[in-house]
């Protein structure tokens, strides 16, 4: 199976959701004019990402957001980034995925950073699966950020053998910039390719762009095909999008090279991850 798929590293305005709706319209549009099948956009990608006490005048519940993307959902799946109110009474940071008019996943982070500049855990819960689902274009699975910086996750959805991952995040400018690079990026940039490459699986990475509270966001965002190689690269600090066209042939080519996926024995792997808690 081919597919086309958009990554759209976009600035949204901070805490201004009607805003932030009419441009993911607008990049939904264009991707749509580009035959795109599937357009993916960073993490809190209708709200902004320092929103602190304004958490809580942004949260959505899931109908709301299948209600704003019904229509558009119908002519290409969208992945887009949100401030959830759950069930619970609790706000999480969560992404969701579209397609036909419906909502078919939600991911909510695991794992919320605060540190340094970070404050997540003290506005958000933590989500609590790590679960994989079924698309038109084969099996996936989400991962936000923090997430994906823990390898225990990724290695989740190898052990489910998912065909893509979708990495979004909001990744602040840290480690030096020159003309060229940004410290963070060269981490980054080589760890999802050391993951797509080890995993055998497509990886998009969808990271935002601007400025909030004086803190500029990355971009740099990127698709890995199974082997580990870039085959859709986009600048830093501007606000753009790309569209690629997926070979879904590749992951049994890499897969039939290096038969890791077939000689993995998850039931060892399972029990020996049981034994941590008696060590």
């Amino acid at each position: 199976m081919n597919f086309r798929v958009t990554l759209a590293q976009i600035n949204p305005n901070l805490g201004r959701i009607d805003e932030n709706i009419k441009k993911h319209e607008l990049f939904i549009k264009n991707a749509i004019d580009e035959e795109s099948d599937l357009i993916i956009f960073p993490e809190l990608s209708l709200t902004g990402y320092y929103l602190e006490d304004g958490t809580f005048d942004v949260a959505m519940d899931r109908n709301e957001i299948e209600n704003i993307f019904s229509d558009l959902s119908k002519k290409i799946d969208i992945v887009v980034g949100f401030v959830e109110r759950g069930e619970d009474k609790n706000f999480y940071i969560s992404q969701a995925y579209l397609s036909y008019g419906k909502i078919i996943h939600v991911h909510r982070k695991i794992y919320p950073p605060t540190h340094g500049m970070f404050e997540d855990l003290k506005f958000f819960g933590r989500g609590r699966k790590v679960k994989s689902f079924n698309t038109r274009f084969g099996k996936a699975g989400i991962l936000i950020c923090r997430d994906f910086f823990h390898p225990s996750l990724p290695l989740i959805y190898y052990l489910k053998n998912v065909d893509f991952m979708i990495f979004v995040s909001a990744i602040p400018v840290r480690g030096g910039y020159n003309e060229k690079d940004v410290g963070i990026f060269k981490t980054t940039d080589s760890l999802i390719s050391s993951y797509a490459s080890r995993f055998q699986s497509f990886i998009f990475f969808v990271n935002r762009v601007g400025f909030e509270e004086g803190i500029g966001f990355m971009g740099g965002s990127s698709i890995k095909d199974p082997y580990g190689t870039t085959i859709l690269s986009l600048p830093l600090l501007e606000e753009t999008m790309g569209t690629k066209e997926i070979k879904t042939s590749l992951i049994e080519e890499a897969r039939f090279k290096l038969p890791l996926r077939r000689e993995e024995d998850v039931d060892l792997i399972v029990s020996n991850i049981e034994e941590i808690h008696d060590d």
